[in-house]
């Protein structure tokens, strides 16, 4: 038998074998295994003292007013005014989960924005600097007629049966 622990498969095997659950076939070959294993056997242990620990508790008793006390309870709630639940929800105990989502949300978009700085545009002014250059705009423009270029040579040269040449 292969170790129920290292298989996802058969993991929850072991949790039925210490509640009692399997067919005498299939708990005498987990039993067989745990016996020389001593991952399962430690697992199977921890779990025998949850379930007997969970048998021997106790609950404590209920007292005798507790409905009476419940509906009250649930009474003064209902009287409330609307916008005292709409407060109680939005306690800052509700919102713990939302505060990771929008750091990072707000290094995303931060992070977005430094990349993308508006689409604006300066070309240098050939006045002041005496060299009469590209724009960028011109510039970015021959970069992705370049590219263009260099993919279609790579396209045609991998083309089936194609002629292509190689430059």
């Amino acid at each position: 038998m292969n170790c129920p622990l290292k298989r996802v498969e058969t993991t929850d095997l072991l949790l039925e074998y210490s509640a009692r659950r399997l067919d005498a076939s299939r708990a005498a070959a987990v039993g067989h295994h745990a016996e020389s294993c001593t991952e399962c056997s430690a697992f199977l242990a921890a779990q025998t003292a949850v379930w007997d620990a969970l048998d021997a508790w106790e609950p404590p008793p209920v007292s005798m007013d507790f409905n009476r006390r419940l509906w009250q309870r649930i009474d003064r709630t209902a009287e409330l005014p609307w916008y005292r639940g709409l407060f109680s929800a939005m306690r800052a105990a509700n919102w713990k989960p939302v505060f990771p989502m929008a750091a990072a949300v707000l290094v995303i978009a931060g992070g977005f924005l430094l990349d993308h700085r508006g689409g604006r545009t300066v070309a240098p002014n050939a006045a002041t600097s005496g060299v009469s250059g590209v724009s960028i705009i011109e510039a970015d423009q021959l970069d992705q007629t370049l590219d263009d270029i260099q993919l279609l040579r790579q396209l045609d040269s991998v083309a089936p049966g194609g002629s292509a040449k190689q430059m």
